[in-house]
């Protein structure tokens, strides 16, 4: 009877839950197929007028010497201990100092945090992973393989074959999602926790939730859910909205001066050019439908947040939003967040900012706080497994989760009776 009547109680909430999710859910394959729709107009049109033109992309043959260059570091491999696989990272300066581990975005790799490998390699051992499916690491076939707690694995095992306890983790765009997620289910892993145009999981669902129009803007990773077509359309034209991603004028670098050379681009376009080669980082986003829906706790290592505030793909106002989502004492110890005029890819035009941060970085180890070590097996949790977080929800939501506590109160008097 009790547990009847508190099935009962509880089931206003799941029903409201369930339909929060299928909402969400309608939404973003809404958007995918509003932004296919525009997507095979402009292929048709562009088809029309150019047909050799579009339907054309080149497989490069060799890697450019921009990847080979000995003055960004040492290439060398390690294994994952959790997945098996062979990792790719680049690593500069003394391995004895802190590990500063860095993780790229889409559709990076390990070449975009060259200015920081030489910039930090003075103070720390510096090190640019190609994650998984990207860049020469290897990359797994099944869509399963780039979950949430795989990812988190990688990251882990990372750190401990570089023969390290700890990091500062340094993240941008998804590496900036996995670092964020990384912080929050191993902080003693992590020594202080740097961001660039990535917001909390959290601050990202409430952006959702309240700002439809986020998706809308965030209409390339609504598409990307969908196979085969994206890698298809991305290889147009040689790659063409590729290119725009770094120099083009919505979402590119914003400052001509600082646009990348043919020649960079093609540290980038190389292993994308491979049969197969963006489906690895696609994935990315293909699995991110099971892990968005889920809130998480307070952060509660040392962090900086470093914003481009010209930022299209991203609405504006939400990496203050990430606020609430740091514990009172990191908020207070932690540096301001940084604002920049630039675009998405701030970390190009990151070298003039280098000495300040560089500064606050140094300040950060001096003050952090290392909790002790979790055991070598601890395991990541599910995204299922993850408790809802009550602060800074919606009205809707903070009265459904005082509901579900008023069931349970009720159920055990009853049970007590």
């Amino acid at each position: 009877m009790s547990n009847s009547l508190m099935h009962l109680l509880l089931l206003p909430t799941r029903l409201s839950l369930w339909i929060l999710s299928l909402a969400y859910y309608i939404l973003v394959y809404g958007t995918a197929g509003i932004t296919t729709c525009l997507v095979l107009i402009r292929i048709a049109w562009t088809g029309f007028k150019d047909p050799y033109g579009t339907f054309q992309w080149t497989v490069r043959k060799k890697p450019p010497d921009c990847l080979k260059d000995p003055a960004l570091g040492d290439h060398a491999y390690l294994k994952g201990r959790s997945s098996g696989l062979r990792f790719h990272y680049v690593t500069k300066g003394d391995h004895r100092k802190p590990l500063m581990l860095f993780l790229h975005g889409f559709p990076e790799n390990w070449y975009s945090w060259r200015y920081q490998l030489q910039e930090f390699s003075y103070h720390y051992h510096t090190v640019a992973l190609d994650l998984r499916g990207c860049g020469d690491s290897d990359a797994p076939d099944r869509l399963e393989e780039y979950s949430l707690e795989t990812l988190l694995y990688d990251i882990r095992d990372t750190i401990d074959e570089l023969g390290h306890t700890s990091c500062i983790l340094v993240g941008h765009d998804w590496g900036g999602m996995l670092a964020w997620h990384f912080a929050l289910e191993r902080p003693d892993m992590v020594q202080n926790l740097i961001v660039m145009n990535a917001p909390h999981p959290a601050s990202w669902l409430d952006a959702v939730l309240r700002r439809p129009s986020q998706l809308l803007r965030s209409g390339h990773a609504c598409f990307f859910q969908l196979p085969i077509l994206p890698e298809i359309v991305l290889s147009l034209e040689d790659f063409k909205l590729v290119r725009s991603l770094f120099c083009g004028k919505n979402l590119g670098i914003r400052n001509k001066s600082k646009w990348l050379t043919e020649t960079q681009l093609e540290g980038y376009l190389y292993r994308l050019s491979q049969p197969g080669g963006l489906t690895g980082p696609l994935n990315y986003f293909r699995s991110l439908l099971s892990n968005t829906l889920y809130k998480h706790q307070d952060v509660g290592v040392p962090c900086m947040l470093i914003w481009g505030e010209a930022d299209n793909v991203l609405v504006e106002g939400m990496s203050g939003g990430t606020r609430p989502y740091l514990s009172p004492n990191v908020l207070n110890n932690s540096p301001a967040f940084i604002g920049s005029s630039g675009g998405e890819f701030i970390k190009s035009g990151f070298r003039e900012a280098h000495k300040g941060i560089s500064a606050d970085l140094r300040s950060l180890v001096l003050h952090a706080k290392i909790s002790p070590r979790t055991p070598p097996d601890y395991r990541f949790r599910r995204a299922s497994e993850r408790v809802p977080k009550l602060r800074h929800t919606a009205n809707s939501e903070l009265l459904l989760c005082g509901f579900s506590v008023f069931a349970l109160k009720l159920w055990q008097r009853v049970g007590k009776q």
